[in-house]
């Protein structure tokens, strides 16, 4: 064999054992990400059960009876809508209550986001299926805790807002409210909800609340682009200053 023919041969072997070491450098990254996604779900389910777990406890009772008002809001409550915001909130759960909009506590918002399309990466864009608003005075938070994470796989924009009371009166319960989701539509009104609405002096217009529906969606997307996404990438200014002091 001439030096010609080992040279070539050593050169198949380096790419060879470049490819090799290519593929599995990619397949560790798959892995990753796989290992990232099951992570991510196990922890929702874990944070699921223990609300389920909790819930047990009380009996049957509903979430929103065990919750109880708290000082300070959750440490979580980001994005935290802006005091403008919360009036257009306030203002648009009013006319989705009476167009029935609105899914209201705990329980009944978990279920409607579970009825959603999962979202991951590779997935088209498509509209906001509904808008989340979370009030972030809760006590114990465990019970709101897993919302953002099921919000976020199932391509559903939320908003905190400070007041949990606030939030049951202008969804226009006898009780204070922790959670509630605005839908683009409302349901289908039946003949006695027709008559009632014909004697309602305050009519709301379907048209004018899907307009300011997809207004808000867009403001707490941005508000998750802001607030929220430099958390996540790990460019936040808090987590660029820890990082500094750790290497200091």
């Amino acid at each position: 064999m001439g030096s010609t023919d080992k040279i070539k041969e050593k050169k198949d072997k380096s790419e060879k054992k470049d490819k090799k070491e290519k593929k599995m450098s990619e397949e560790a990254g798959v892995k990753k990400e796989k290992k990232d996604k099951k992570e991510k779900k196990e922890k929702t389910e874990k944070l699921a059960k223990a609300v389920e777990a909790h819930l047990e406890k009380e009996g049957s009772v509903d979430p929103e009876d065990i919750i109880k008002p708290a000082e300070d809001l959750v440490p979580f409550a980001l994005p935290l809508a802006d005091d403008k915001t919360h009036k257009k909130i306030y203002k648009l759960i009013k006319k989705g209550a009476k167009l029935k909009s609105i899914h209201r506590g705990v329980k009944e918002c978990e279920k409607a986001i579970k009825k959603c399309p999962l979202r991951t990466a590779a997935s088209p864009p498509a509209d906001a299926p509904g808008l989340v608003i979370i009030a972030g005075d809760i006590s114990p938070m465990d019970v709101i805790m897993h919302f953002p994470i099921l919000c976020e796989e199932h391509g559903v924009p939320y908003l905190y807002i400070r007041s949990r009371a606030d939030l049951g009166v202008a969804a226009c319960t006898k009780r204070a409210t922790s959670v509630v989701m605005l839908k683009p539509e409302g349901k289908k009104s039946s003949g006695k909800d027709s008559k009632k609405e014909e004697g309602d002096d305050k009519k709301v217009d379907p048209a004018e609340y899907l307009e300011a529906y997809k207004e808000l969606v867009k403001t707490a997307q941005k508000q998750w682009n802001v607030q929220v996404e430099p958390w996540v990438k790990g460019t936040h200014p808090l987590q660029i200053e820890a990082k500094i002091k750790g290497t200091a």
